[in-house]
């Protein structure tokens, strides 16, 4: 069976609702082992909404199939939960892939479209703070794991996840 076509695009503010769908349907999919359940509970309410920031940000993408939204994520100079910024350095944000177009290399092409458009901006390393169940797709695009670590998902809700990075040309 031939691949699907996947288009890319710059989010914008307009898909709020749309990607809060398409995220809180593929972030469903993280109950699948690697977390306690309780934990993965607490944390989805807030990890399963679109961000507006990233949205008006030019950075964060929409990809589609046929028209219709089938993925999404993009990168900031800004450093999840603190908004550090370190020159040459940026960081994957919020990908997510709806469960109806798993496995049609929707998060790869947004990954490498990411990778392409950093780059080109001067980036130099990429950074990733990936769930477990993502650290084996990170690894694959040559990302390589620092070690674990704590995100904050709402107050006082942690969960587990890996910080990872690669270089770029």
């Amino acid at each position: 069976m031939p691949r699907a076509e996947i288009t890319i695009r710059v989010a914008t503010p307009d898909d709020l609702d749309m990607l809060g769908r398409l995220i809180a349907a593929s972030y469903a999919g993280l109950d699948d082992g690697s977390y306690e359940p309780e934990r993965i509970a607490a944390a989805l309410p807030a990890m399963s909404k679109a961000n507006p920031v990233l949205l008006a940000s030019g950075t964060y993408f929409v990809a589609e199939i046929d028209g219709e939204a089938a993925g999404c994520g993009g990168w900031t100079r800004q450093k999840p939960g603190s908004g550090e910024v370190v020159d040459g350095i940026a960081h994957i944000r919020h990908f997510a892939t709806h469960p109806a177009h798993l496995r049609k290399g929707v998060a790869q092409a947004l990954l490498q479209h990411c990778l392409r458009e950093a780059a080109s901006a001067g980036i130099k390393t990429m950074k990733s703070q990936s769930t477990l169940p993502a650290e084996p797709f990170y690894a694959a695009a040559g990302f390589r794991r620092i070690g674990p670590i704590e995100v904050e998902m709402g107050t006082g809700v942690m969960l587990p996840a890996v910080e990872m990075e690669r270089a770029l040309p």
